[in-house]
């Protein structure tokens, strides 16, 4: 019966909003926002419509680490706990996530009527989704590699009261060889083979420091 409801809120969501070929965006700076949902990062399926829209195409998928979202999703929130942005935070687990999504599928005509609904629901003012399209691990140590960690991963966030995309980044490294890491220290910070946590760790770094409210 839930996966029924799923994709018949799926189908829903695709037929009124989600066959859109650009997301509705707005480039207004944020300064309304209160509270903000964090929902659970999302694995990337290349054989199913997504629910949620991002507004970029072309990222190339691969492995995903079946720990990938768990770990994400905690390394997202220790950052944003610590950050200094001036919103209140409310997370949510896996399970709490997928309830509260189908059941607001099931009620919503379009994709920016489900994220109005989803924000009036938790009582937030916006909402942060993740999508992770690629985390597969290092093959070897830090000092010696046959394969290099690659990292990719959007983070969107939509307002609540209209549904539409006001911030968007994402993240797309492979890392290159040690002799390229002086280049890149703001990814790497180390001359070593990096895991895939360390370089997805990094990369939550780096996209919230364009956070809106973020300080630069």
């Amino acid at each position: 019966m839930k996966k029924l409801l799923f994709y018949l809120g799926l189908c829903l969501v695709l037929l009124c909003g989600g066959c859109a070929t650009s997301p509705p965006q707005t480039k207004s700076t944020i300064t309304s926002f209160k509270t903000i949902l964090i929902l659970p990062f999302e694995y990337y399926n290349p054989e199913q419509r997504e629910i949620f829209i991002v507004p970029f195409k072309g990222i190339i998928s691969g492995p995903i680490k079946m720990s990938a979202s768990e770990t994400l999703s905690q390394v997202l929130k220790e950052r944003l706990l610590t950050a200094n942005l001036p919103y209140q935070f409310k997370f949510l687990v896996p399970q709490e996530a997928e309830t509260l999504i189908l059941e607001t599928l099931a009620e919503s005509q379009s994709f920016s009527e489900f994220i109005k609904r989803l924000a009036s629901k938790t009582g937030v003012d916006a909402i942060l989704y993740g999508r992770i399209y690629r985390y597969q691990e290092r093959q070897g140590s830090g000092f010696s590699v046959n394969e290099p960690a690659s990292v990719a991963f959007v983070l969107v966030l939509y307002d609540g009261s209209s549904g539409k995309i006001v911030w968007a980044e994402m993240f797309d490294e492979t890392q290159k060889p040690l002799s390229e890491n002086l280049l890149n220290l703001k990814i790497y910070k180390k001359i070593k083979w990096l895991t895939a946590k360390e370089l997805a760790e990094n990369g939550i770094e780096l996209l919230l420091q364009k956070f809106p409210g973020a300080k630069r």
